[in-house]
């Protein structure tokens, strides 16, 4: 899955959710492969996608290849309003 947002600072992004390769490719360079395909199929800037704290495997890949962490390079923190608070805020 993915979709495009947009950065004043940046131009288009590409956000991808549930990107992977089966473990049974992995280490073939597929992964390599397909984000290069995408950043040229959408002729986007920039792609954002989420790793779990957990999966150090998937974010040691991701560093090997030049993704910044946005958690500790540049200070970004991602929130989420549930439905319950934006509700809340409404009421204000």
């Amino acid at each position: 899955m993915y979709y495009f947002t947009y950065d004043p600072r940046i131009g288009k992004l590409l956000h991808l959710e549930d990107f992977y390769v089966i473990q049974a490719y992995q280490g073939l360079g597929i992964g390599a492969e397909m984000l290069e395909r995408l950043s040229q199929v959408f002729n986007v800037t920039c792609m954002h996608f989420l790793v779990i704290i957990w999966n150090e495997t998937s974010f040691e890949y991701h560093a090997r290849r030049g993704a910044l962490d946005l958690s500790s390079e540049e200070g970004w923190h991602l929130f989420r309003f549930n439905r319950e608070l934006m509700d809340m805020a409404r009421e204000e």
